[in-house]
């Protein structure tokens, strides 16, 4: 075999190697950011290792006095292995179940907590307990933009201190140690239960839970009906004094009204109230008797806020609103208008965020009015 064949698919597989040669030290993207990269380098190499190989096997020989139009053909280039070829892929860019790695997902204009564990087919918890340095179990500090762990599997995503052995972890977690050091989403399986994972280090518990972390409001308020305390957190819609007024009877009115909405989340250990959507500017009323205790936008993910206090701990609050039209002290009445439905604050999309609170322990709305969701009645 003379160096002129030798040379012909090789110069005809040029376009491959500088292809490569783009890709070195990018990481590889589809819907989402996987965690784990594939690198031009790793690619390179797979492709010129794929040349030595053909170069050695599938280079035809050159004999002048025999017609070689057949074998003068280029052969067809090698074919890269795919790198995510074990991952099925949605039409939607979605990997399909089921996955074998930690992708970080990007909150989206109009996501909200369920859509995301239902798109990733997961339970709603896993979210939180993949990401609790970041959401710290508090829905309202979901945001557009925000980077958030999703896990392969329902569980825990344990970020590691340095201290705890995997037997410790798994105790606290509530799984076995093999189901740490055998899960196929780890590399753990020479270690063993002793052994204290390095700081920094995340783990995946598959099946793992955990106890939610207890999250406060930013006011506090007083048992006496009508009443405020000023103490707790400061915001610029802390109400700094103590007011009187009427509080409510207990019984409590929609604060959509008539006016036909979406749920799109529901009450939940996570979620201490009801979201409920329409479009902007959405009328929304007080759905009891109350003194507003909390008028103003609030820094941790409320947005603009009303919190009314209806007298013997009850309190409702009213979040994202694009505009209010009340203010600390004020006596309100059931069905009176306090605001306008907006997306200020953590929000992804226009909607109303419901609280009904007593001595600050979120209560489940659909236990004191009717929710019914517009899609659902269109539907029947």
């Amino acid at each position: 075999m003379t160096q002129a064949s030798r040379r012909i698919p090789i110069v005809r597989l040029l376009p491959w190697i500088v292809l490569a040669g783009l890709l070195i030290g990018a990481g590889v993207f589809f819907g989402e950011e996987i965690l784990r990269f594939v690198t031009g380098q790793d690619i390179q190499e797979e492709l010129l290792s794929e040349l030595e190989q053909f170069s050695a096997t599938s280079t035809p020989s050159f004999d002048p006095g025999t017609d070689n139009s057949a074998e003068d053909q280029p052969a067809a280039p090698p074919t890269l292995p795919d790198p995510f070829q074990s991952e099925e892929i949605a039409p939607d860019g979605f990997p399909v179940d089921p996955r074998q790695h930690v992708y970080r997902y990007v909150v989206a204009p109009g996501d909200a907590l369920f859509l995301i564990a239902d798109r990733f087919n997961l339970d709603p918890n896993t979210i939180f307990w993949s990401n609790t340095e970041t959401l710290q179990d508090n829905v309202h500090l979901i945001y557009e933009g925000l980077e958030l762990y999703i896990l392969p599997t329902d569980g825990v995503y344990h970020l590691s201190d340095g201290t705890l052995s995997i037997a410790e972890i798994a105790a606290l977690y509530g799984v076995t140690v093999g189901e740490i050091l055998y899960s196929p989403y780890n590399r753990l399986a020479e270690f063993s239960g002793d052994d204290i994972p390095d700081e920094g280090l995340r783990v995946v518990i598959p099946n793992g839970r955990r106890e939610y972390i207890s999250w406060r409001a930013p006011i506090q308020t007083g048992s006496v009906s009508g009443e405020t305390n000023p103490e707790g957190t400061i915001h610029p819609g802390s109400c700094r004094q103590q007011y009187t007024g009427t509080g409510g009877t207990g019984t409590y009115l929609n604060p959509m009204g008539a006016t036909p909405y979406r749920v799109t989340q529901g009450f939940a250990p996570w979620h201490p109230g009801v979201d409920l959507a329409a479009d902007r500017d959405t009328p929304l009323y007080a759905s009891e008797t109350g003194v507003v205790v909390f008028a103003g936008f609030h820094r941790q993910g409320y947005g603009e806020l009303v919190i009314l206090d209806h007298g013997e701990g009850w309190t409702t609050y009213y979040a994202h609103l694009d505009t209010r039209f009340v203010g600390c002290g004020d006596q309100i009445s059931r069905g009176q208008l306090v605001g306008l439905m907006g997306s200020t604050g953590n929000s992804t999309g226009l909607h109303l965020h419901f609280e009904i609170r007593e001595n600050d322990i979120p209560q489940n709305p659909y236990n004191f009015f009717d929710i019914q969701d517009v899609r659902e009645t269109n539907s029947n």
